[in-house]
């Protein structure tokens, strides 16, 4: 039975960004009701074929779905809403409060059959009450897309300030300000759990603005050639620019990608991004434009820039084919990982007479997340009593730790998460108290279908070690009459003289250990299918160090003997 402490105390539970870069999604918790904050998605690994995103699961959502009252979405950033349209598939969700842009581009992204739920828009400094147990203050961020926000919840087992997504840009492209005054009120009025942005904290001093890079590419569409940014989708306030620019030096602009387009037309609607629409072309038109005319805004499947950059690079792309001369610009980080794909496709670019533009110190991109100094500002003027660093991979978690433990925060007050970690705030003490299920989903976006982490996980072993199939035949004695016959499927190992030497080995063993479970009375087929796996299996890995797949298929035959005279 819980104790009523336990059941009066704030839960607070990360369902993704916990040792991984996006996938944000919280849960928070108080006397049977349930809000959930963000929830976003990942881009796949490039080798994950069948997948187009990653997602949090909704597993604990729907076994407590009465006690859900609503969603915030605190940015229309894919790392902190990009799973939503999922999210409101499987669970209902009474009621959103969201940034105006994130609710815009959700709508976009819904499936024809959900319906969307009442909504409510962020706006700075909104106070909002939901259920009995949570009263809600928005604080106006600066980040890389316009009209993100932190939060404020105030509980009666203490008070959270969640950050979201932000970096402090002094001089932002929309002039709408980080609301310092906010976040230093939160302090005031005491932050008794700190929830912040760590992704960007090994980058030491600040992030810069995102006008740095206005005067690169006012450069870059100075030249006679065509320009093509290949980039996230969520860069909105660069692609302001880029359209303010291009309308100036009078580029059209054609957007491609599905992804690319949807935020797009989110943010335009929305009122966020403020531009006439006849500078806009259709894909099928480049083939006839002056190249000193164009501009190209790319990105791939599902808002992976890679991809697209993949695409064009391999001349796989069916609207977007390159030419000598052709600036591409690369504009924005590569994923955890992908540095050395990233470089072979620079290369197969360079082959193609293209000039690429890209990488530190080019001046085509900036961070969207905050800096070390910013990250060390925050803990400063909130004051937190406990702190999680968030949205990041292990180490930046650890490196923001231990920088707010130099700040003062108290060692054992800092509580670095795996997802699913529940912490419990009581009496405005946090304190980790258990876990539940949050494994990743993986989804396919265009059968609707998603499938779990440990199926992901017996794919990919698969995958990568193949199968070994071993046929025989035995009679009632169970005597081996035919085979084994052993056949092997995507096994890299299975070539050569040393592949004959192992199967020869191997169906001496399997006979050897079908006659000494005969010797046990070991008859049944079950028992002699696993014993025969076992073998094979051990034989492997004793050769190879792997561990494929193993499939075992004995038939019995019965044998008639022939009558005597």
């Amino acid at each position: 039975m819980k104790k009523k402490s336990d059941i009066n105390a704030l839960k607070a539970i990360p369902l993704g960004g916990h040792g991984e870069i996006g996938k944000n999604a919280w849960i928070f918790e108080q006397n049977d009701e349930i809000i959930i904050v963000d929830f976003g998605m990942i881009l796949p690994p490039q080798d994950l074929t069948g997948v187009d995103l990653i997602l949090p699961s909704t597993n604990y959502l729907l076994e407590n779905q009465e006690k859900i009252k609503g969603l915030i979405l605190t940015s229309a950033h894919d790392d902190f809403c990009g799973g939503a349209f999922y999210l409101l598939e499987k669970v209902k969700i009474p009621k959103i409060w969201g940034s105006k842009l994130a609710i815009q581009y959700v709508k976009k992204s819904l499936g024809k059959k959900t319906v969307l739920p009442e909504t409510e828009e962020l706006t700075s400094r909104k106070q909002f009450q939901i259920g009995n147990n949570f009263n809600i203050t928005s604080i106006q961020n600066t980040s890389v897309i316009p009209d993100t926000y932190g939060l404020f919840i105030k509980t009666t087992s203490g008070n959270v300030l969640y950050t979201g997504a932000f970096k402090v840009d002094q001089t932002p492209y929309d002039k709408v300000k980080f609301d310092y005054f906010a976040y230093s009120e939160a302090g005031e009025q005491t932050v008794d759990l700190l929830i912040s942005d760590s992704s960007n904290v090994e980058s030491v001093g600040y992030t810069q603005s995102e006008r740095f890079i206005i005067k690169r590419f006012n450069e870059l569409l100075d030249s006679d050639s065509r320009v093509i940014v290949v980039t996230y989708p969520n860069g909105l306030h660069k692609f302001q620019i880029l359209l303010d620019l291009a309308t100036k030096k009078n580029r059209k602009v054609c957007i491609s990608g599905e992804h690319l387009n949807n935020k797009i037309d989110a943010a335009f609607e929305s009122g966020f991004l403020k531009f006439d629409k006849k500078i806009l072309i259709q894909e099928k038109d480049l083939e006839g434009m002056d190249d000193k005319d164009v501009l190209v805004i790319l990105s791939g499947k599902c808002g992976d820039f890679l991809k697209g950059l993949i695409e064009i690079a391999n001349e796989q792309h069916p609207s977007v084919k390159l030419k000598q001369k052709d600036i591409v610009v690369v504009s924005a980080n590569p994923p955890p990982g992908t540095a050395r794909i990233l470089a072979h496709t620079v290369d197969q670019l360079f082959v193609q007479k293209v000039q690429v533009v890209g990488g530190k110190g080019q001046g085509v991109h900036v961070s969207g997340h905050s800096s070390q100094e910013e990250c060390k500002f925050i803990v400063t003027i909130t004051k937190p009593r406990s702190f999680i660093p968030s949205f990041g991979e292990e180490r930046q978690m650890v490196v923001y730790g231990k920088h707010s433990e130099n700040m003062g925060v108290n060692h054992n007050d800092i509580h670095i998460l795996k997802n699913g970690e529940v912490v419990q705030l009581r009496d405005q003490v946090a304190r980790t108290a258990g876990r539940i299920s949050a494994p990743s989903i993986y989804y396919n976006q265009a059968k609707g279908l998603d499938i779990d982490e440990l199926t992901m996980k017996e794919r990919q072993s698969l995958s990568d070690e193949g199968t070994i199939t071993i046929a025989l035949a035995v009679d009632e004695d169970r005597n081996v009459i035919a085979g084994p016959e052993i056949l092997a499927e995507a096994c890299s190992f299975a070539k050569g003289k040393d592949w004959r030497a192992f199967c020869m080995g191997t169906s001496q063993f399997v006979t050897q250990a079908i006659a000494d479970a005969i010797k046990k009375d070991q008859k049944d087929l079950l028992s002699l299918k696993n014993i025969v796996r076992d073998t094979v299996n051990k034989t492997v890995i004793e050769l190879v160090g792997k561990r494929p797949l193993i499939n075992v298929s004995i038939q019995e035959i019965v044998l008639v003997k022939a009558k005597k005279g």
